[in-house]
């Protein structure tokens, strides 16, 4: 039988926190490339657009990261 939190939710292994944390880090490129489109253009909306997808960028891998410092699937198993 699985692990399971007491929510009943199967805790992430190693594999989906590399891919939510690589999934991440590929669209930052992107963000930095719109970032730098909109400040050439002037464009205060696109700004504020990639500003609160950087921000929800971060969020997420934090929470990621939070999730598994808590189930402790980060320590070495003996």
């Amino acid at each position: 039988m699985s692990k399971k939190e007491k929510n009943g939710v199967k805790p992430r292994g190693n594999l989906g926190t590399l891919f939510a944390i690589g999934s991440s880090v590929t669209l930052a490129p992107v963000l930095a490339r719109r970032f730098k489109d909109a400040r050439a253009k002037g464009d205060k909306l696109a700004l504020a657009d990639v500003t609160v997808s950087v921000a929800a960028l971060t969020v997420g891998v934090l929470k990621v990261l939070r999730a598994r410092k808590s189930s402790g699937a980060g320590k070495a198993e003996s």
